[in-house]
């Protein structure tokens, strides 16, 4: 057998059997540190169940930069397990997408054929099964409850795609001043987003096509995106 083939078949077995391939523990500092991230993002009263999914099964987790693509990412690569949340999400929607991540490591690690889909059946089962300890008053407030069970009898790939969910969210936002979401501006405005200056063009459901004005370029963004309206 070539040098190369004997690869592929490792490989093979390595995507077959993740979890085979995550032996160590986690050393008692990645312990503490993943105890004192999630004390910091999500509700008191979720801290210890957060906690208890990652230790039954543990990947590496990592705070992000504001991203205007997605609020949190999974990703498989290496025999490594890698979860990333967005830093600036309050407690009920950083809870809501580290849950929505999991699902997607559950989903693939119980996976029963080569290839499933990102959002299928699978991924629904499992982010309905690991939402449905805290889908409770101790954890979320009503106003955001409600519609998170509502949204949860058929969760989509994106929380803000339901929009009662979305505007309950949204309430929690932090403001800063002359700040508003990308979604309340009218079209063909002008806004400031990371520093760059760009006009609203259309809404595409949960996110809306803009035109940055240096380059030109036309470039999708969250509409729950902060920014700021240029008069």
């Amino acid at each position: 057998m070539s040098l190369s083939n004997f690869f592929k078949k490792v490989q093979k077995v390595i995507e077959a059997n993740p979890a085979v391939f995550n032996l160590d523990p986690p050393t008692p500092a990645i312990v503490k540190k993943m105890q004192e991230i999630l004390e910091k993002h999500v509700p008191e009263t979720a801290v210890e169940y957060c906690f208890k999914l990652w230790q039954s099964q543990p990947f590496s987790f990592k705070i992000s930069r504001t991203r205007s693509s997605c609020f949190g990412n999974y990703t498989f690569r290496d025999g490594q397990h890698k979860i990333t949340v967005n830093h600036d999400l309050h407690h009920y929607a950083f809870l809501i997408t580290y849950i929505h991540e999991i699902a997607h490591q559950r989903a693939w690690l119980d996976k029963s054929r080569r290839k499933i889909e990102p959002h299928g059946k699978e991924w629904k089962k499992k982010f309905q099964d690991l939402m449905t300890p805290i889908l409770n008053l101790n954890v979320f407030p009503e106003k955001v409850l409600i519609p998170l069970s509502q949204y949860m009898q058929n969760p989509a790939a994106s929380s803000v795609s339901y929009a009662p969910l979305f505007e309950a969210l949204r309430s929690f936002d932090v403001k800063e001043e002359n700040e508003v979401s990308l979604a309340e501006l009218t079209d063909n405005q002008w806004f400031m987003f990371r520093n760059n200056v760009f006009q609203k063009l259309e809404i595409r459901r949960t996110r809306v096509l803009c035109l940055e004005k240096k380059s030109k370029k036309r470039y999708t963004i969250l509409a729950t995106a902060r920014v700021k309206l240029i008069q």
